[in-house]
């Protein structure tokens, strides 16, 4: 029988090890370098994300070496006890405080009815799972296009810490079982971290080409990185990189950063640049004592010292990022981005010396093992309580401020947004504007987004609005893309003043069509699964819900899609919706585009950006560029097929238009939340108007369709 204590000191060679190598501090100061001027200058340094890459392959390094060591001085239990105890004082602290900054700095910057994003991320970091959050969203193209969060950042730690819950239990599973099976542990655990390394690197280039936007968050597809530094870890004494090849990792590193940027899909084989330079700087242990070594050039003191807070410092720079824009009221300028930098490196030095260093060695978190876990959980607690606290209050304010505008679209004689248009007792409506109720940008969502229930292109999910008047006596089902969800405020209101239940069925990027596009009008290709997936959703919705309503209301940007690489009859999807629709005795109506507001659809002008820096009147857009001929190709090719005498038409264009131009400023509030979407103050205001029209009868073939 084998003594059940063994030397796992063994599995690393015994070398000496400075407390903090030059190399790898001078690798982490120019990681967070990387980082924090991609975040300021992303034109300039289009690739320079890539720091983060850099930042897994040490910690994959560090952890991996020290995890080994220990297992030779204690029993396993007790070693992960005092693992993750040490992660607790090492990383919590600091994190604490900058979630507690961004939680109090946005409750006094941002509006209550926008605190809700910044709780749900706040929560999300809390519990290390800010990665999945993000990847929950990224899908969704309106979602990447809106306003960041203060704390989005911390998608990279709760990837580090996923890795630091689960990689010392892998190891010291490994080592058990080769002590177990009385195999040599060294060459075990060695497998154990090549094999789980190359899995996750296939499943990275697998899930990169499948979706790369979910790819970028999942931990499963950046362990392989974590895993080329454990592996450098254990390599042998007498194994040797020449330290000249340290450069060489260096200029891999840089290559990245130049040539990589948003556009580029990652992790995947893009990842394996910076990933193995980092792992070459690493392993060539480049000595300080070698004129023009990279670790000579890393030991001077500026270099160290930003290595040595390159936590704090990564923590720092992005709130700062996002929410001084909101505390100045523009954009940032160059001065304001040198300010930020400045700042950054103060506020990173003071944390580094009066947060992290002291509480990581205080004596009485360090006496006793458990008091760490209480802290690290008290901590916790208060976060998510401030968090949840944030999303209430800003769930408070929005029904409040929903109920009034309610009130105030539905007051007969109001010439308040869309109820100004057509109002002779009103004056001219068009490109006027109430600064002082002018929204951040994307802060007005309509009710699709408040409620959560609009869907996006992830799998098959059932997600439906319901709304309008839950006792009403018919069924309304509004069903398209992601603008049908901007008119679901719209029909909310229009359902309560005709007393008719309304359900929405919304997807970003899926139009209300059997047969689902494959490209958008502009060239961006839709996945293969994305389609599947579209396909499935609009088959369930035609199945499950369609004979659940008394009439089917077909909302989309209709221009956006491109179905069959272009060939042959494009309405075909919309017109199979429509014949099986009838089929079950359903009246159905199509809704006319919402204006573009730029030349193409691609080029689009955010409205409440316009508006915050121009002229109302200038944000607009002539009406033949807000309607081509494309908005209402398809309504052409229905009526050409037979469908004109027997599906509605709702016309809006003179919601939104004088007789030349479309605008994105009616009745003093914002028509747009982003470039293309109604606000959520816009739609609903449109919900008197919709409640008449919709009780309309006219035919598309009688209908003026441009």
């Amino acid at each position: 029988m084998t003594d059940a204590r063994f030397d796992y000191s063994a599995l690393v060679p015994n070398r000496p090890q400075p407390h903090l190598r030059s190399d790898i501090q001078g690798l982490r100061a120019l990681a967070i370098g990387l980082v924090v001027l991609y975040h300021l200058w992303p034109n300039r340094l289009p690739g320079g994300f890539v720091g983060v890459d850099v930042f897994f392959v040490i910690s994959g390094f560090l952890i991996t070496g020290h995890l080994v060591k220990a297992m030779g001085a204690q029993p396993s239990p007790r070693l992960l006890v005092d693992f993750y105890a040490r992660r607790i004082r090492r990383l919590a602290p600091a994190a604490v405080l900058v979630i507690l900054f961004v939680l109090v700095a946005s409750a006094l910057l941002l509006p209550p009815t926008s605190l809700a994003p910044t709780g749900w991320s706040a929560l999300a970091s809390t519990l290390f799972s800010q990665n999945w959050y993000l990847a929950s969203q990224s899908v969704s193209y309106l979602e990447t296009a809106s306003q960041p969060s203060a704390l989005q950042h911390f998608w990279s730690l709760s990837v580090e810490e996923q890795f630091y819950i689960v990689w010392p239990l892998l190891l010291i599973g490994a080592a058990l079982v080769a002590q177990w099976r009385r195999r040599p542990v060294r060459p075990v655990v060695v497998t154990t971290i090549i094999a789980l390394g190359a899995l996750s690197l296939a499943w990275s280039l697998i899930h990169t080409a499948i979706d790369p936007d979910v790819a970028f968050f999942d931990t499963t597809s950046r362990a392989w990185q974590f895993a080329v530094g454990g592996a450098i870890a254990l390599l042998p004494g007498r194994f040797r990189v020449p330290s000249l090849l340290a450069w060489v990792g260096v200029a891999c590193i840089a290559l990245a950063t130049f040539l990589f940027s948003d556009s580029t899909a990652f992790p995947g084989t893009a990842a394996l640049l910076p990933t193995f330079g980092a792992g070459l700087v690493i392993a060539a242990r480049s000595p300080e004592d070698e004129t023009w070594s990279w670790a000579f050039a890393s030991r001077f003191g500026p270099v160290r010292w930003l290595g040595d807070v390159s936590y704090s410092a990564y923590l720092w720079h992005w709130p700062m990022i996002v929410l001084l824009p909101v505390a100045l009221g523009h954009a940032l300028d160059t001065r304001a981005k040198a300010a930020i930098i400045v700042a950054t490196l103060i506020l990173a030095g003071l944390s580094q010396r009066f947060v992290e260093q002291p509480l990581r060695n205080i004596t009485w978190l360090t006496a006793r093992r458990r008091r760490s876990f209480l802290a690290g959980a008290t901590a916790a607690v208060v976060l998510a309580v401030g968090s949840i606290g944030s999303v209430g209050v800003s769930a408070a304010a929005t029904a409040n401020e929903n109920a009034a505008l309610i009130a105030k679209v539905t007051n007969g004689d109001s010439c308040y947004a869309a109820a100004a248009v057509g109002n002779p007792d009103c004056s001219n409506p068009f490109g006027r504007l109430d600064r002082a109720h002018l929204p951040e940008s994307l802060a007005d969502k309509p009710l699709a987004w408040q409620d959560d229930c609009i869907d996006d292109i992830t799998q098959n999910t059932e997600k439906l609005c319901q709304l309008g008047d839950p006792a009403g006596t018919e069924t309304v089902l509004l069903w398209g893309d992601s603008h049908a969800g901007a008119w679901s405020s719209a029909f909310d209101i229009a359902g309560k003043i005709n007393h008719w239940r309304v359900i929405v069925a919304a997807r970003n990027k899926c139009p209300s069509s059997l047969v689902a596009p494959d490209a958008t009008a502009w060239g961006e290709k839709l996945p293969d699964d994305q389609q599947g997936w579209c396909a499935s959703r609009n088959a369930w919705v035609l199945k499950t819900v369609v004979p659940r309503a008394d009439r089917v209301v077909l909302a989309n940007l209709w221009a956006n899609y491109v179905f069959d690489d272009g060939r042959g009859d494009q309405a075909v999807g919309y017109e199979r919706v429509v014949k099986s629709s009838q089929k079950l005795g359903r009246d159905v109506t199509v809704m006319q585009h919402v204006p573009l507001t730029g030349r193409t659809l691609e080029a689009k002008v955010w409205g409440p950006d316009c508006l915050a820096k121009q002229d109302p009147a200038s944000c607009s857009n002539p009406i033949a560029s807000a309607y081509p001929p494309s908005t209402s190709a398809v309504f052409r090719e229905m009526r050409a097929d037979g469908f004109g005498p027997t599906v509605r038409y709702i016309a809006d264009a003179d919601r939104f238009c004088d007789d030349s131009r479309c605008y994105s400023a009616i009745g003093g509030v914002s028509v747009y939340f982003d470039g293309s979407h109604l606000s959520n103050t816009y739609s609903t205001s449109l919900g008197p108007w919709l409640a008449t029209k919709l009780r309309s009868k006219t035919p598309l073939d009688q209908a003026d369709i441009g």
